[in-house]
């Protein structure tokens, strides 16, 4: 199974899981809703039921007002419309009481109690009225079956708060129950996932960096051992398997092509060579004074293949150059690029070292670079000397000369040189960017104060 089948079937049994909980989620949010909406409910109708202990209070107090000062008939007249008015509150709260019931026997319970209120409203008006317009002051037989009536509402209506108040309790502790099953289900699903995540990613983290591991000695037998192909087992029927096999198909192709190029260019070399050195053999034969100026010629253009061959073999070398690394002085590097060079006229190079800084590449190639600066400073020069400088991590390569017609990326490409210039193969500055890439150094070109200004930045820096 690929590794792309793998994570697929991982993160959709992720995502499964994922959905799970958020299907937990909303299941507990609309559970919620509902034992909240019921314990709202049963609040509301505690508060309306606790309402109707007042209204019990309430007719109590009428009732002792009314006997205390039944000689009083204006007292007497307000208590009765004090009951009124307690009735009409009373008959307006009914409805609202009995509806919001939730079982018969509470029902049963509301509709009884109403009905002990009607009673207390009916004695108030009637009776105890009457007994007081009677001017009869015996009210004991009122008084004891008013009393009963009222401790029977009063019974009724603690049976009922209390039955509302054991119906909130149940469904906070039912709340409180779904709440910790939820939590506990919560924790472990999330646990699960976890260790499910932690597992399956793991497993194809560490097969992932297995295969890379063995892919990385693979590619590193190609520079140790001299390997053409990546010779490693990774499986097969994964993405990696492909790539190695891909990339074997890859460096096989340039494999051929380097070894194709290199007996091209072991066959152009000596083709060349053999006709270059007959040829220069057989000038140095010619005695006559009058073909001197033919002998130079021809002598020009042989050293002229002879050169151009030899700069296109140190060109192609540098695709397949293995650096050797050493740390060495700038100072040596200038004098040993200086020491390569024919110069007849010493005069004609300034040598100026003002930080003699260290350097950490591979000398051959540092010096056959600068040698190639320093060689096109003299060669293209107006005039003399041209001055070589090292500081600030840098060597600089200055002549008097015109500015350059173009951007520095013209003419490190090869076979690039000014307009109208008959000298050299537009190779050198190649060649010399070429190996400074090879160590990471950089090339800069400027024009300042009529000189042309060539420098190797040997470290990174922020202006140039």
């Amino acid at each position: 199974m690929t590794i792309r089948k793998r994570l697929f079937i991982s993160f959709s049994l992720i995502l499964l899981i994922v959905t799970f909980i958020i299907g937990v989620f909303f299941y507990t949010i609309y559970n919620l809703n509902s034992i909240n909406s019921q314990q709202k409910h049963r609040y509301d109708q505690l508060i309306r039921v606790e309402k109707l202990k007042e209204f019990n209070n309430s007719y109590s107090w009428i009732v002792l007002d009314i006997i205390t000062d039944f000689e009083k008939i204006e007292i007497v007249n307000k208590r009765i419309k004090k009951t009124d008015e307690l009735f009409e509150n009373l008959n307006t709260l009914k409805i609202k009481i009995i509806n919001n019931s939730q079982s018969k026997e509470e029902k049963k319970n509301l509709v009884l109690i109403f009905t002990y209120f009607e009673i207390m409203q009916k004695l108030i008006k009637e009776d105890l009225h009457n007994l007081v317009l009677s001017k009869n002051s015996e009210f004991a037989i009122f008084d004891k079956e008013f009393e009963q009536i009222n401790i029977n509402t009063q019974k009724l209506l603690e049976l009922e708060i209390k039955y509302l108040q054991d119906k909130l309790n149940q469904t906070q502790n039912k709340r409180d129950a779904f709440l910790d099953t939820i939590k506990l289900e919560l924790v472990i699903l999330f646990i699960v996932l976890f260790l499910f995540s932690f597992v399956i990613s793991s497993k194809i983290i560490n097969e992932i960096k297995d295969k890379l591991y063995r892919l990385n000695q693979g590619v590193l037998q190609l520079f140790k051992n001299g390997e053409k192909t990546i010779k490693v087992d990774i499986g097969e029927n994964n993405e990696l398997s492909l790539i190695t096999k891909n990339l074997n198909s890859y460096l096989q192709m340039q494999s051929d092509i380097i070894d194709s190029r290199e007996e091209l260019l072991r066959n152009i070399s000596h083709e060349l060579k053999t006709p270059i050195t007959k040829g220069k053999f057989m000038l140095a034969k010619i005695e006559n004074a009058d073909d001197n100026k033919i002998y130079k010629d021809i002598n020009t253009i042989f050293h002229d293949i002879e050169k151009l061959t030899s700069k296109l073999l140190q060109r192609e070398k540098l695709n397949f150059a293995v650096l050797k690394t050493t740390n060495f002085k700038s100072s040596s590097l200038i004098l040993e690029s200086l020491s390569k060079l024919s110069i007849e006229d010493e005069s004609q190079v300034i040598v100026n070292i003002k930080d003699d800084f260290n350097i950490e590449g591979d000398f051959y190639y540092l010096t056959m670079a600068l040698k190639n600066l320093i060689d096109n400073a003299i060669k293209y020069a107006k005039e003399f000397p041209i001055v070589i400088e090292s500081y600030d991590d840098a060597i600089y390569i200055k002549n008097i000369a015109k500015r350059l017609s173009n951007d520095l990326i013209y003419y490190i490409q090869p076979f690039t040189r000014e307009p109208n210039q008959e000298q050299g193969h537009g190779l050198g500055l190649n060649i010399v960017n070429k190996i400074l890439s090879l160590h990471g150094f950089n090339l800069k070109y400027k024009h300042k104060d009529f000189y042309n200004i060539f420098y190797i930045l040997f470290k990174a820096k922020n202006n140039s």
